[in-house]
């Protein structure tokens, strides 16, 4: 098939949810269909992350949208247009003509647009479209709002309103994709939402159980997205703390790119370290005793869960950072809803390694048998032969 591959941020570096599932099904898709990738972006990528992406034998099309549209564009939010800021943000009437010209030149058979805020970029008609909405953006909104205490509360609620009549609008449009039930639940269990989930590269993300400290948790991920910084801070300043009372030689390690202005600052208490400029996640992973996860908020398939249980390190987690995935709790990963429960959880398997390893081994086999990134590619595959006309 000719597939016209449609992001608003480009795949590489992957570092959001988003640009990781666009990579991997580009990765593995490439192999099988002609696939041109379509980005359109406020800013153009380096040299070297487009020749990462065109290696896999996808042609590359870069869009730039620039700055200088977006203030217009979002005056009219406030000005009557209804549309969610989520696509505002990204609406040029350039970029909307530069779209039209490459699919009239391109004859696809199928465009997979990814995320709500590409809306304004879908094709004209019955054009055959799969649409990853990945998640369920109004409830993470709606969950970011309830966190907030200042006007910020407001404009989330009133945009995870817009999202959510935007997301009623696409599934009635096209075959959707999510990356679990209880997304597909949140979007109203239609019968065009499909689950398709994340996956690992089970290669990169090889198991070890040796070699690894006695007392090292770790939380990884975006550290400037609002629920990891949310995260971060509530772990460094009131979950670690417990730990080490039980554990005094217990250390912190939190990994990942940008991290926000409140995450810099925890790197200053004591037995907490700080990561930035991590070209390879699964190291840091295989390097901890537990990976600890403590969302209250966001929404979707925690791909640092995944990642974490493929290497062999257990794993710890609230509820929302399970949500979504087949685990067990007791089985497959540790569960617990405050600080004072996850600390008891992480301590716990910190002194006891024969259970750590247990649980490391039930959540390898897991991600084995469920979350790999070809299965996720293949299911891509099937939406998008199932939205092609009968012949």
């Amino acid at each position: 098939m000719r597939i016209l591959f449609l992001a608003t941020r480009f795949p590489v570096p992957p570092w959001r949810g988003d640009q990781v599932r666009a990579y991997h099904h580009l990765r593995l898709l490439a192999t099988r269909h002609a696939i041109t990738c379509c980005a359109l972006v406020l800013r153009p990528p380096p040299a070297r992350a487009r020749a990462e992406i065109e290696a896999m034998g996808v042609r590359v099309e870069i869009v730039r949208l620039g700055w200088a549209g977006s203030l217009p564009a979002l005056a009219g939010g406030l000005l009557g247009d209804d549309r969610p800021f989520q696509v505002l943000l990204y609406l040029r009437r350039r970029a909307r003509a530069s779209l039209d010209r490459l699919l009239a030149a391109g004859h696809f058979d199928l465009v997979h647009m990814q995320l709500a805020r590409a809306a304004a970029y879908l094709p004209p008609g019955a054009s055959p479209v799969v649409i990853d909405l990945i998640d369920a953006l109004s409830e993470n909104l709606a969950r970011r709002a309830e966190r907030e205490r200042t006007l910020l509360a407001a404009i989330l609620t009133w945009e995870a309103r817009r999202v959510r009549r935007l997301e009623g609008t696409l599934v009635a449009r096209a075959p959707c994709l999510v990356v679990s039930a209880g997304e597909r639940a949140a979007l109203g269990n239609r019968d065009t939402i499909r689950v398709v989930p994340n996956g690992v590269d089970t290669q990169v993300f090889a198991y070890r159980e040796d070699a690894r400290p006695r007392a090292r948790l770790v939380f990884a991920g975006n550290l400037g997205y609002f629920p990891n910084v949310d995260a971060a801070i509530w772990l460094a300043r009131d979950i670690f703390p417990r730990v080490r009372a039980a554990v005094p030689e217990a250390e912190l390690r939190l990994v990942g790119a940008r991290p926000a202005r409140g995450v810099r600052a925890l790197s200053r208490l004591p037995g907490v370290s700080l990561g930035t400029a991590v070209p390879d996640m699964a190291p840091e992973l295989r390097a901890a005793t537990v990976a600890i996860v403590p969302l209250r908020a966001g929404s979707g398939v925690q791909n640092k869960v995944l990642e974490a249980m493929a290497v062999g390190t257990p794993v710890v987690a609230t509820p929302r950072a399970a949500a979504g995935l087949d685990v067990r709790a007791g089985e497959h990963l540790l569960v617990a809803e405050d600080a004072a429960g996850l600390a008891a959880a992480a301590g716990m398997l910190l002194r006891d390694p024969a259970r750590a390893r247990t649980l490391a081994r039930a959540a390898r086999t897991l991600v084995e048998e469920r979350y790999r990134w070809e299965d996720s590619a293949a299911a891509v595959e099937q939406a998008w032969r199932g939205a092609l006309p009968a012949p």
